[in-house]
């Protein structure tokens, strides 16, 4: 280690040079960690009152302490070995150079920040993932974009489109630094696949690039085109009324696998089952390979409808009549789209009877049976009659023509053209 001494006045060092050993001697003297890649250095300071600042942005992958020393490993591989650390303070977020002071630590509580107490002897140490934000430590999640056999998909923190477990009022910031993730910029939202589904990105998430906030519009504008950027962050803080979210791509459908974000411990409703809506023409729905096909459900089950049926409208209804009328809204979520996913949790008071329909074309429906236990387990089976207008294309209508002459018990006569 070559040894660089600093005069006996109030420095402010900015340690960046490999295998250096730095001494600030007498004084009251500034260290400000910046992560040079694969750099190792040491700060040995014993004398005045002497502080570690750690600026905005700045990432901790591992912490170790001893009883007077502590090593932090910051991204890029930058080792910073503090010995005499025991009297050293902690600012977390500060930067003397732009005159900005952060949260103020001493040694102790700055082992409370990652959940460690300093041992009398031997060490302590934690693999964390940590970011400097608004002047604490928050959660740090990796982002990247690999290519799988069905397209592009995130990776955070290594794993393909994993669910995430989050605590109400704990800070956590996805990284989207990697340059993989360019023309794919990450939200949140309460909906499944966010704005490609219906939904909204959340209101309470903020955006950042170059250092800087900004609105969605102006991150999705840095992603979609070739310009280069740094400190590109997705900052999200859940309240506690906010159990379930999703992560999407503001540019692109599907890139998260549906993975959830759950909330202080939510459980999700289990799916029993997924069914995927397609359409032949204007003539039928087609579920399960089958044309308007029966479906059974049972009371108290999730069941989740993959919607991909363009200009065809999917609801569900307690009448097979065309228009948005007659929908049946009780446990159904995203009813009368074509394109996303109709979640339906069937209530226990729901009817025998229920109807899927075109909202343009009468005859694309089939019937949806309720019941408490399915005892043979098909979901899908073929139509056992036809509801609609014969199978054809078009809008069908029903016209009722009364018998007149009261001898006659005639039933009413219905032509359906």
């Amino acid at each position: 280690m070559t040894i660089q001494n600093y005069a006996k006045l109030n420095d402010v060092i900015v340690p960046t040079n490999d295998k250096f050993t730095y001494r600030g001697l007498g004084g009251d003297d500034t260290y400000i960690l910046i992560s040079n890649s694969n750099t190792n250095v040491d700060i040995v300071d014993t004398e005045g009152t002497n502080t570690i600042q750690i600026p905005e942005w700045s990432k901790i992958k591992s912490v170790a302490f001893t009883a007077d020393a502590v090593r932090i490993t910051c991204d890029n591989m930058a080792v910073f070995t503090i010995n005499g650390a025991d009297k050293f303070n902690f600012d977390i977020g500060g930067n003397k150079t732009s005159n900005s002071l952060g949260k103020v630590s001493d040694f102790n509580e700055f082992a409370s920040l990652f959940d460690l107490e300093i041992p009398t002897s031997g060490q302590v140490s934690l693999d964390s993932s940590k970011i400097v934000y608004n002047d604490s430590l928050a959660e740090l999640i990796s982002v990247e974009v690999k290519e799988e056999d069905n397209g592009n998909k995130f990776y955070l923190n290594g794993d393909l489109s994993p669910d995430l477990s989050f605590s109400s009022s704990q800070t956590y910031v996805f990284d989207q630094n990697n340059s993989s993730t360019s023309k794919h910029p990450l939200a949140l939202s309460e909906t499944k696949n966010g704005t490609h589904n219906g939904g909204v990105t959340v209101q309470n998430i903020k955006f950042f690039a170059d250092g800087y906030n900004k609105t969605e519009s102006e991150y999705s504008t840095i992603f979609s085109n070739d310009d280069t950027f740094d400190n590109a962050f997705v900052v999200f803080t859940p309240t506690d009324d906010q159990t379930l979210l999703y992560y999407y791509c503001l540019f692109h459908s599907g890139m998260s696998n549906n993975s959830k974000i759950l909330v202080d411990g939510f459980e999700v409703e289990v799916v029993t089952a997924t069914l995927d809506i397609s359409n032949r023409g204007t003539s039928d729905f087609v579920i399960s390979q089958k044309n308007d096909p029966d479906i059974t459900l049972e009371r108290g089950k999730t069941y989740e409808f993959n919607i991909d049926t363009p200009n065809h409208p999917f609801w569900i209804k307690i009448a097979t009549i065309n228009g948005t009328g007659n929908a049946y809204s009780s446990g159904v979520e995203n009813n009368g789209i074509s394109n996303g996913t109709i979640t339906f949790k069937v209530p226990l008071d729901a009817p025998n009877q229920l109807y899927y329909v075109c909202q343009n074309h009468l005859g694309m429906n089939g019937k949806i049976n309720i019941v408490d236990t399915n005892s043979s387990g098909v979901i899908v089976s073929d139509a056992s009659s036809n509801t609609g207008g014969g199978g054809y294309g078009g809008y069908g209508y029903q016209l009722e023509i009364p018998v007149i002459d009261d001898t006659y018990d005639n039933a009413p006569i219905l032509f359906d053209i």
